[in-house]
């Protein structure tokens, strides 16, 4: 299946240099927090669903291709407990229904007031390195020290940054450094080549 909705936001964020956005999405009685990763390959979607605890991941490929399950399988079962909670066990749920009706809902513009904060990320992938330290405060040269940087830290920057800061991260033997605090926080940069 294709989530043609997303092409005209995609549109719309490189039109304003964004790789990622967020936005909400209303299904019956459910609120879905929705991150759309367009500076990852694959491209990432993500919804989380407010107040009930699951969370949709979905990858989208060339084209805006998806697969169409619900994943992880926990939160099929979850999404389907949440959708007919009042219904009874007998209710199906069909996922390309539900991501059919998910996208004829994709905003078709954003700006740069709805890129998602390392808060965000983090609220969905709770696992990645020092997770409690997730505001940027400069990178650090591994070459001065004759270290490497970490798979860890790569994975990080990834999640939290996106590829380009990854390659260039890999490439250049540079660690994004991290911190707790927020006054600590510096806006986020790539350093010249």
């Amino acid at each position: 299946m294709r989530l043609t909705g997303l092409q005209p936001l995609y549109r719309s964020m490189r039109a304003q240099n964004m790789g990622r956005a967020k936005f909400r999405y209303q299904h019956n009685h459910l609120t879905f927090e929705c991150l759309f990763f367009a500076d990852l390959e694959p491209f990432e979607l993500v919804l989380g669903c407010l107040g009930e605890g699951f969370t949709i991941f979905v990858e989208v490929h060339q084209g805006f291709a998806i697969r169409t399950f619900i994943e992880p399988p926990e939160a099929f079962f979850a999404l389907r407990r949440a959708l007919f909670q009042q219904a009874g066990n007998d209710h199906r749920l069909n996922p390309a229904e539900f991501f059919a009706e998910f996208n004829r809902h994709i905003p078709d513009h954003t700006t740069p007031a709805h890129t998602p904060s390392a808060d965000d990320v983090v609220r969905y992938y709770p696992h990645i390195e020092h997770a409690d330290k997730r505001y940027f405060c400069g990178w650090l040269d591994n070459n001065k020290q004759g270290n490497r940087v970490s798979p860890e830290n790569l994975a990080k920057t990834r999640r939290l940054q996106g590829q380009r800061a990854h390659d260039f991260s890999l490439r250049r033997n540079q660690s994004t450094r991290w911190t707790h605090k927020r006054e600590d926080a510096v806006a986020f940069f790539v350093p010249p080549e």
